[in-house]
């Protein structure tokens, strides 16, 4: 049985829900958000609790080509400027 596409949406949304919530505990414990998100994504993982298998890596490089888009247009928008 093939999962249906709000299966995937679902997941999706409750990683996005849990990282953004993380980021938000890591700001108050001091810890760097990049470990917070490395936890998440490892609990999510085929090896975790989450049990999200993964082994297409065509997909795997477009999820990070995506990643990569944002974190650098995120981090060109949150540059400041003037000193």
């Amino acid at each position: 049985m093939q999962p249906s596409i709000e299966y995937f949406l679902l997941v999706i949304a409750v990683l996005i829900i849990v990282s953004i919530l993380a980021n938000k505990v890591s700001g108050r414990l001091g810890v760097p958000a990049l470990l917070i998100f490395l936890l998440v994504g490892m609990l999510a993982g085929s090896e975790g609790p989450g049990g999200i298998y993964f082994d297409d890596p065509w997909v795997a490089q477009a999820v990070g080509v995506i990643a990569l888009t944002y974190i650098l247009f995120s981090g060109g928008l949150d540059t400041r400027w003037c000193e």
